[in-house]
């Protein structure tokens, strides 16, 4: 059983309640989700628990719930079946309707009578309330609350051949929760009714159709936006002395060049991984374009553009990164040769030793120079990482100022941006950043990479043993067969980890 994530449970009451927006202002009173050492998203199933805290606030956002649409004749008629003969039968249409949604399956004939005795008391517990709507209330308090609502509960338990097949409906709330981050829609409970998720050609066919809803773009832009830390982006501060021409709101200019650059290369283009990590074009306004050097007449509305390809190649040049992973006045090698060792090439750095001074005056020197002098002294703890595993995927950005900015020279010398960075098995020759674009684009581990983040995303757990022969087939396909992000992402939905279980699983 996953818990649904608080994001997922707002979306997941807006469409179940038929409501006009997701009731965030409840969501957001939910105690926060703890972080799961060593898994990048927030979907962590191990992380997902139920506490006091919690439980209390899932009974007070049912209550509340259930009164705003039963007092509401226009919003209780949008979920309620056309009118039967009598309030009973009326009663009993709508557990069975309302309960396939809620449960995201059939009820049993068990579960519709137990919902059916909670309506038969609906008239006690409300008794200023008419008693049809009265028992109404009580029953959307109770699905609400139910752990079949709360979490996406797999029964299956059949093993055939080291597997335990999921069932239709189990298939549609994986895939509905993997590509939309929410209930399933209506088509998507016909096709599990109908058995035609039982194929891989009807798996791939639901994906496919719903990877074009707004929905799926959401999840799309969430995924990269965790991939590539754009949260950190908030925390960009760059010196007003060094940089007046920045104004408190690039960070937020940033992010949104990242989504709109994400969208565009999955969506418009139906792009490849080696789009987003070569490609020029992006969008800009005014003060973008400023710190990118582009001439020409620019207002705060965004627009597509491409980039000087001679500066700028893929999201890694883009000033969200570089400005992210820089401080107030100097770009930051260090921590941005670790985000590409450690989002780009799944490799894990260790923490670093305690009580690391820091890094001294420039006296004279480059930016590289000061770090490489400080991280790779011979003999000391940090030498071994740095000068092999960190400071190489670092300095090839030494073009690119704390904003993101392109330079030549860096305090009054050369700008010195080549390095050999170990790039799977090899450590790789390059002049700059965009040698190290084109190198990570050409290398099926970093493919590979990609690939395995999007299988701990959708399964909403960490990589597995399992998962690695499909996470190798995918990273081969991406850099040699043009497999696109889309394509990637049905071949996860569509993969044999995804639509059975393991049998360590079972009870």
């Amino acid at each position: 059983m996953a818990r649904l994530t608080h994001a997922q449970w707002s979306s997941t009451v807006k469409e179940l309640l038929r409501l006009d927006a997701p009731p965030t202002a409840l969501a957001e009173g939910f105690r926060a989700d703890p972080a799961q050492s060593g898994f990048l998203f927030d979907n962590d199933a191990r992380a997902l628990s139920v506490d006091e805290a919690l439980w209390g606030a899932y009974q007070r956002a049912a209550a509340e719930l259930a009164g705003q649409v039963t007092t509401s004749a226009a919003k209780l008629a949008r979920i309620l079946p056309a009118s039967t003969a009598s309030a009973e039968e009326r009663a009993r249409a709508f557990v069975e309707s309302f309960g396939l949604r809620a449960h995201r399956r059939p009820l049993t004939s068990e579960e519709v009578e137990g919902y059916l005795a909670l309506y038969r008391k609906g008239p006690q517990a409300y008794a200023d309330m008419p008693a049809f709507e009265g028992g109404i209330r009580l029953v959307l308090e109770a699905f609400l609350q139910s752990p079949h609502f709360l979490y996406r509960v797999e029964r299956s338990t059949e093993a055939r051949q080291e597997r335990v097949p999921l069932d239709d409906y189990e298939v549609a709330s994986r895939l509905s929760y993997g590509l939309w981050g929410a209930m399933p829609d209506d088509a998507l409970f016909t096709a599990a009714s109908e058995g035609t998720l039982h194929s891989r050609e009807g798996v791939a066919t639901q994906a496919r159709r719903m990877l074009q809803d707004a929905r799926a773009k959401h999840v799309v832009e969430a995924f990269h936006r965790t991939l590539f830390d754009v949260p950190r982006y908030a925390t960009i501060r760059p010196s007003p002395t060094r940089f007046p021409e920045v104004t408190q709101r690039f960070p937020e200019y940033a992010a949104r060049e990242n989504t709109l650059f994400v969208q565009d290369v999955v969506f418009a283009r139906q792009g490849r991984y080696s789009d987003l990590l070569t490609s020029p074009s992006t969008f800009v306004n005014d003060e973008l374009a400023r710190v990118y050097g582009l001439s020409g007449t620019f207002t705060a509305d965004f627009v597509p553009v491409t980039l000087n390809s001679r500066e700028r190649k893929g999201v890694l040049t883009q000033v969200g990164f570089l400005a992210s992973h820089a401080t107030s006045a100097d770009p930051d090698p260090i921590h941005r040769g670790v985000f590409l060792s450690e989002r780009i090439l799944c490799r894990k750095i260790g923490a670093p030793p305690a009580n690391i001074p820091p890094l001294p005056a420039p006296a004279g020197r480059t930016n590289r120079e000061v770090v490489a002098s400080h991280t790779e002294a011979p003999g000391t703890a940090c030498a071994s990482c740095h000068s092999n595993l960190i400071n190489p995927l670092g300095f090839p950005f030494e073009n690119f100022d704390a904003i993101g900015r392109y330079r030549t020279t860096d305090n009054g010398h050369p700008v010195n941006a080549s390095a050999s960075p170990l790039i799977g098995d090899d450590n790789v020759q390059v002049r700059d950043a965009l040698d190290l674009a084109d190198a990570l684009a050409e290398d099926a581990s970093v493919h590979a990479c990609y690939a395995r983040h999007w299988v701990e995303y959708l399964h909403g757990r960490p990589f597995a043993e399992e998962d690695g022969p499909l996470v190798e087939r995918l990273g081969k396909l991406s850099k040699e067969g043009g497999l696109s992000i889309v394509d990637l992402v049905v071949e996860v939905v569509t993969s044999e980890g995804f639509v059975n279980r393991h049998p360590e699983e079972l009870p």
